[in-house]
């Protein structure tokens, strides 16, 4: 028994030292984890960023940032708030021959190093848009900083607008315009295209990309629709009303309420609430063309009207169904019309259907030159669920 005993001493002791290294290996691991950490008060926090062209430089660009002072903000420790009516937000600009460069003359303006990892807006002038976004949006894909949830948008005129501009709802006006587009997305009136969104489908070869569009003043930030793009140019709008059609159709959002012409006399208007209820689909390749049908499923209730018939009857209620329901298609088909004949960009998602659900029809076809001369077709049913009071 003592000879095994001694035999096993030798093993034992060269487990021991494994084990040994391999906790010690995971320790110095764990230990290398912070060796660049840089605390957060040494930090200057980046709420938005602005990309605009320069005047008479074409090959700069602009890059303004929105950056919040904690000791003006109210609530906060040390002063307790803003005095003097002075804003609880600074906004610096710097030009510079790319984005990075830009970033890097903006740095020697401040005592503290700039940190992106707040950044919720990035705001494009329409002049950079237009003249391409892959080598402006190029940094932004590659920081791990900047997250993918960020809202990009294109404003009417220059991007530093939106910066400066201050409604006066919200002490810093980015969280103003946050909320705007989030109740907005939440309440399906206005498209979910986030940073991250726009980069996927910036790389479809199915659809287009857009991007969500506003314009700005001095106390005014108003949401306008969106901005088309072919590949990475900006290349035309949509307004408010137009951008619904997307909402229904692509995203089978509720689009917000549908006001509309009883019988189609413009003295007497109706208003309806809508919400999506369901849609069906059938896309077929007949004769060298692509045929698409999609029929639309909403219901809802009525808001108002600006005329005394009563709408108890089912005869006049089937008729306003009837109305809604045309008024979607007709409005419907003329933003399909536009996309097709003017943009030639498909951002309603016809494309991704048919690449999902007709592999066969896919392959066949080459989806940028067969988009303009589809034949695609949305048809409405709308179900009225609630009249509300009427009084006599």
């Amino acid at each position: 028994m003592m000879v095994r005993a001694a035999r096993r001493r030798p093993y034992n002791r060269c487990l021991l030292r494994i084990v040994a290294g391999v906790l010690s290996a995971l320790l110095c691991l764990a230990l290398a984890g912070c060796w660049d950490r840089r605390e957060i008060e040494e930090r200057t926090s980046v709420v938005a960023v602005a990309i605009d062209a320069v005047p008479d430089r074409p090959d700069m660009i602009r890059l303004s940032v929105q950056i919040p002072i904690p000791l003006k903000i109210a609530g906060s420790t040390g002063t307790g708030g803003s005095s003097g009516g002075d804003s609880p937000v600074k906004v610096l600009s710097s030009d510079g021959i790319t984005v990075l460069d830009a970033i890097r003359k903006l740095q020697t303006q401040l005592n503290q190093e700039l940190f992106y990892g707040h950044t919720r807006v990035i705001a494009i002038g329409e002049a950079v848009a237009r003249k391409g976004l892959n080598e402006v949006l190029d940094p932004f894909r590659r920081n791990p900083q900047i997250r993918r949830l960020l809202w990009p948008i294109i404003v009417e005129g220059e991007g530093r607008q939106l910066l400066e501009a201050n409604p006066g709802l919200e002490q810093i006006p980015t969280v103003y315009i946050m909320s705007l587009v989030e109740n907005g997305v939440k309440e399906g009136y206005i498209p979910d295209m986030n940073l991250g969104n726009f980069f996927i489908d910036l790389s479809s070869n199915c659809h287009q990309p857009f991007m969500l569009r506003f314009s700005a003043r001095k106390e005014e930030i108003a949401y306008k629709g969106i901005a088309l793009f072919r590949e990475d140019k900006m290349i035309g709008s949509l307004d408010v009303q137009e951008t619904w059609a997307i909402e229904r159709v692509r995203y089978r959002e509720n689009g917000g309420p549908i006001i509309f012409p009883y019988e189609g006399d413009s003295s007497r208007m109706v208003s309806l609430s809508s919400e999506f209820v369901g849609q069906s689909s059938r896309i077929r390749y007949n004769n060298g063309r692509v045929e698409a049908r999609i029929h639309i499923q909403l219901e809802g209730a009525l808001l108002e009207k600006t005329f005394d018939d009563m709408l108890f009857k089912s005869g006049r209620i089937t008729l306003l169904e009837q109305n809604a329901a045309d008024y979607l298609a007709a409005k419907t088909r003329q933003v399909i019309e536009k996309l097709q004949k003017r943009y030639r960009a498909d951002v309603i998602g016809i494309g991704g259907k048919i690449r999902a659900f007709h592999p066969g029809i896919w392959r066949r076809i080459n989806w940028q030159s067969e988009f303009p001369e589809a034949d695609i077709v949305v048809t409405y049913s709308y179900k009225l669920r609630n009249t509300g009071m009427e009084m006599d």
